[in-house]
């Protein structure tokens, strides 16, 4: 049976990496680090000798950097996935926007979007388009294909 051809999107728009990745990693750590602390806490009420405590405590070091290492390498696989645009849909990871669904188009930037200069794309229906850089005005864009696969070719 012959490969059917992939179907090349229109345009790619990466997101900002640092707007997703720096606050990911400052969580992390600062939960990493209260979670620690908890474990510290409890193991030292628990009176257990100081071989045990140093294998709970190192047991402990190991698994939360496993998972501080997890976390970080999911967020690093989430914003490295590019937005994609078709010419009747846009995809993200495994996320599917179809134009026909998009009711508006609203810019919207929060604080941490001013830090990083990016800003999100409301498209309704509990859609959005987030971490774009500001460089990038996509926005005019998206209404053009919007349009043109609602009423056609003109």
């Amino acid at each position: 049976m012959p490969e059917q051809p992939q179907e090349q999107p229109v345009y790619i728009l990466p997101q900002n990496k640092k707007r997703v990745l720096v606050p990911k990693i400052l969580s992390l750590i600062l939960l990493g680090g209260i979670f620690y602390a908890g474990i510290l806490l409890n193991i030292s009420l628990l009176q257990l000798s100081s071989e045990q405590q140093s294998v709970v405590n190192l047991t402990s070091l190991i698994f939360l950097l496993m998972i501080l290492a997890l976390g970080f390498y999911l967020g690093y696989h989430q914003v490295s996935q590019p937005y994609r645009f078709y010419p009747n849909r846009i995809m993200h990871h495994r996320k599917l926007f179809y134009y026909s669904q998009m009711t508006q188009i609203i810019k919207k930037q929060n604080t941490m979007d001013k830090l990083f200069k990016t800003y999100s794309l409301d498209l309704g229906n509990k859609q959005r388009l987030e971490n774009i850089p500001q460089e990038v005005q996509i926005d005019a864009y998206l209404q053009q294909l919007i349009n043109y696969s609602k009423n056609g070719p003109q």
